[in-house]
């Protein structure tokens, strides 16, 4: 059995197929495929033209800093360690502007290169102004940070490619200048009444209190009579004396009448002396008695002996109570035992801790009366600070409440030092005539040690240090002059008094020099990446 051969699928040869052609599988038309690859047909060819004649004429394309503006730089033609061409680098080739001579160490001042002693080396046009001061006292006022005379970062110099190189890094410029600047030692410190004259009242007898006069403010004058205290003790002893002056005062008439009957004879002498032994006694007791009355504070006119009694008793009656204060007292008060509770001296009342009527004794305070026109100021002095404070130093406090300022000098200085916050108080009397200062103000102080008029002063941030010197960045006198290497000169320092911008160079610059102030920090990292050989190959065989 023979097999068949399968019939063909497709068209019969020689056939014509009725099927439209087949479209691309994304179903775009090839018209369009076309039209996309137009533009890069283009650019290939306008490359191709570029690289022709370039080929041909030599051209290149120009370089980055060429488009940026700057000067090219060649690969081989960089000091990586200055971090500016070799070419101009004055660091690696000295010869391109030589350093000047070296003058070493200054004793005096405790800087390197002095330019007190060595005017020359002042970058300013024209004369240099050296100090009006000496600053090498005010150096000596104090302990000070002080320069390692091995440091020789101070021969380097800081260079930049130009100066807008200088700008990019951040760092501004400022001119140093003189200014007011003072060396202050600074403590904290308490204000408070003068302690000498605060006076704290009570009464010098037991007994009641028969009526109050002053309230807590009101303005006091010395031996204004502040209250009355009814006290029996006070009525025995105007009793005494009224009965001691009575007894005197008989025994002295006694005396007197037997005096001239004994002279003649008609009186044994035994009868007179025995009367001038009475009278004797007499006056003892009327010293005693009057000295009690005393003791309580009373003050007895002298001729108050010669009084009749009568007239006697009522003076003690009311002694020592003025007319005033009798009118205010209530109906019934008015007793022979009433003593006047009086100030001492001129001030203010502050407290008052007693009402009418009540028992009151000598322990109990009651009243407080201060004059708060002198004020005591208490600085607590650090120990290592104590050996700077000296009598008759300006001090200024502020107080942490924002009252005004004040200022005044020092009066005393403790010999002792505490044994806790190991501190030496120191005393300062303060003037508060206008009352505006306030008792347990606390604060900050300042002694001043010395104040100096014009001070040479730069910003602060335009002091850089490390362990073993200070210093600044002081731009060359050429910097602006056309052709002239951007750079700074590092110049050891010797920091004095400063405040909250400023601070005093003793030594190391000059009035008019121009500083780096702002970013001097990034001239202290330059200065130190190079002090340390980062090694640019600028300086090998």
């Amino acid at each position: 059995m023979t097999a068949t051969a399968p019939a063909p699928v497709g068209p019969a040869p020689g056939s014509q197929s009725l099927e439209a052609p087949s479209l691309p599988m994304s179903g775009r038309p090839w018209w369009i495929t076309v039209l996309n690859a137009v533009p890069n047909l283009v650019v290939f060819s306008m490359l191709g033209v570029v690289m022709y004649v370039g080929h041909h004429t030599d051209w290149k394309l120009p370089t980055m800093s060429a488009l940026m503006g700057t000067a090219p730089v060649a690969a081989d033609d960089w000091c990586a360690e200055h971090l500016v061409p070799e070419s101009v680098c004055i660091e690696c080739h000295p010869e391109l502007l030589p350093k000047p001579k070296l003058n070493g160490f200054c004793r005096e001042h405790g800087v390197a290169e002095c330019v007190i002693h060595h005017p020359e080396l002042a970058q300013v046009k024209g004369e240099p102004r050296l100090p009006k001061y000496n600053t090498a006292e005010a150096i000596a006022l104090m302990a000070r940070p002080e320069n390692n005379s091995r440091n020789t970062l101070h021969t380097n110099r800081v260079q930049f490619s130009s100066a807008e190189s200088v700008d990019k890094a951040g760092i501004d410029v400022d001119l140093v200048q003189e200014r007011l600047m003072a060396d202050v030692i600074t403590a904290n410190g308490e204000l408070m009444f003068d302690p000498t004259r605060v006076g704290h009242l009570s009464t010098r007898v037991p007994g009641s209190v028969a009526a109050v006069f002053k309230t807590v403010g009101d303005e006091i004058a010395a031996g204004d009579v502040l209250a009355l205290v009814d006290a029996s003790q006070v009525g025995q002893a105007k009793s005494q004396f009224l009965q001691a002056v009575v007894q005197h005062q008989l025994r002295e008439s006694t005396v007197e009448r037997l005096r001239p009957i004994a002279n003649s004879g008609a009186l044994p002498q035994k009868a007179l002396i025995e009367a001038e032994s009475a009278l004797q006694e007499a006056e003892v007791a009327l010293i005693a008695s009057r000295q009690s009355l005393a003791n309580l504070g009373f003050d007895l006119p002298e001729d108050l002996e010669d009084r009749a009694p009568r007239s006697l008793a009522d003076e003690l009656r009311f002694l020592g109570i003025p007319t005033d204060a009798l009118a205010l007292l209530p109906a019934g008060t008015k007793t022979a035992n009433l003593i006047p509770v009086r100030s001492t001296y001129d001030g203010v009342l502050m407290a008052a801790h007693v009402v009418a009527g009540e028992v009151v004794d000598i322990s109990r305070t009651l009243f407080t009366v201060s004059d708060p026109r002198r004020m005591w100021l208490i600085l607590n002095v650090r120990q290592e600070d104590a050996r700077y404070v000296r009598r008759g130093q300006t001090v200024k406090f502020h107080s942490d409440n924002g009252d005004r300022d004040v200022i005044g000098q020092v009066s005393w200085i403790s010999p002792a030092i505490d044994e806790q916050t190991r501190t030496m108080q120191v005393r300062i009397i303060i003037a508060n005539e206008d009352l505006t200062m306030h008792d347990m103000t606390f604060g900050e102080g300042q002694i001043v040690l010395r104040e100096e008029p014009n001070a040479i002063v730069v910003p602060r941030e335009a002091v850089q240090s490390t362990p073993d010197a200070s210093f600044v960045f002081v731009r060359d006198k050429n910097y602006f002059e056309e052709g002239s290497p951007k750079f700074f000169y590092v110049r050891q320092v010797r920091q004095g008094a400063r405040d909250g911008k400023y601070i005093e160079l003793l030594a190391g610059v000059l009035p008019g020099e121009v500083v780096a102030s702002k970013g001097s920090n990034v001239l202290l990292a330059q200065l130190l990446r190079g002090n340390l050989g980062a090694g640019c190959g600028c300086h090998d065989d």
